[in-house]
């Protein structure tokens, strides 16, 4: 159960993190992006350097 909560959290996080992106990019490049484009910008982009799962786990 615990890896079902860190996993959660984990996606909380990067949706708000992609909608943080899908803002931005609005705001600076003025373009209106989708949520799935916004999606598969922001993982293109930052994805691999997103902390791992294991970071939402406690010991």
């Amino acid at each position: 159960m615990e890896a079902e909560g860190a996993f959660s959290t984990r996606m909380v996080e990067q949706v708000q993190h992609i909608e943080h992106y899908r803002q931005e990019v609005l705001r600076v490049e003025g373009r209106l992006l989708d949520d799935d484009s916004a999606a598969l910008e922001w993982i293109t982009r930052y994805a691999a350097t997103f902390p791992p799962i294991e970071t939402y786990s406690s010991h």
